[in-house]
């Protein structure tokens, strides 16, 4: 059965395994060597929602810091989702289990965020000392106080993975342009370029077609686009990481993730696919 054929009702009863999940891999090992520390900058996670429970460690409202955390635009949950919903009898399985979330909104009611609200996020997430910074939102043209902010997450050992933007293959947005964050684009259940994804500076490619993920609402439903692609690429590096010594460097993986890497039998265009698909 196919994802987008699946009753999302009966996820309040079962357990299922979405394909993303299924073509990546779902860590299933306990590993004890560390806890990653993921900050998430989107709307907002829903921390009621019973697949997510007990995985927000922390929370920061870059738009609005006097306001409590909601996620009015119905993204940053699914995010979460596909990274780590808890491993129970019902939902989804996230990727990742031994993980923390740090739950920066960075995006308001319409999807729509600032450079400035981007900027205070990833500030607050280098203060919280994370491993990743997972973005899933940017923006068409350069900022050079953007710039020197990535860098500055870059030199305290911040990975750093954003989403290549459903431009329609006319550009890359910024931060996932830049040489030092990893650009992620989206590709459907055959293992096709979405047509609606950022084209150029792609790093890898992820699933991003019909994901069943957790909502706003404390249920299931399907997402599209690189942002979600990008949640599948976060939790395989996550995953990497949890295997590593809690000394070791966290950027020194980077050099070694071709080696969790499904490469296409045939030669595809590294503009649209990258190197391939991050799998665990």
């Amino acid at each position: 059965m196919k994802d987008d054929s699946i009753d999302l009702a009966t996820l309040e009863h079962k357990q299922i395994i979405p394909w993303g999940q299924k073509f990546v891999g779902v860590s299933d090992e306990n590993y004890s060597k560390r806890n990653v520390k993921i900050a998430i900058l989107d709307s907002g996670i829903n921390m009621d929602h019973k697949d997510l429970n007990g995985k927000i460690k922390k929370r920061f409202n870059a738009i609005n810091t006097d306001e409590n955390i909601i996620d009015d635009f119905n993204h940053g949950t699914a995010i979460a989702g596909i990274i780590t919903a808890n491993d129970n009898d019902f939902g989804i399985i996230g990727i990742v289990q031994n993980v923390e979330i740090y739950d920066v909104k960075v995006l308001g009611e319409n999807g729509t965020g600032d450079v400035k609200s981007l900027i205070r996020g990833i500030n607050w997430a280098i203060d919280q000392d994370v491993d990743i910074i997972h973005i899933s939102s940017g923006v068409e043209t350069n900022s050079v106080d953007l710039e020197e902010t990535i860098n500055t997450a870059v030199d305290r050992d911040i990975i750093i993975v954003a989403a290549a933007g459903n431009t329609f293959g006319l550009f890359v947005n910024y931060p996932a342009k830049y040489s030092n964050v990893l650009s992620i684009s989206a590709i459907d259940e055959n293992l096709v370029y979405l047509s609606t994804s950022g084209k150029g500076k792609i790093d890898f490619s992820a699933p991003g077609k019909n994901i069943i993920s957790t909502n706003n609402k404390g249920t299931y439903e399907h997402y599209s686009g690189t942002s979600f692609a990008t949640a599948y690429a976060t939790g395989v590096i996550a995953t990497q990481l949890n295997k590593k010594d809690i000394n070791s460097p966290n950027r020194e993986i980077l050099k070694d993730l071709d080696d969790n890497t499904f490469k296409y039998d045939t030669d595809k265009p590294t503009e649209m696919y990258g190197k391939g698909i991050l799998i665990n």
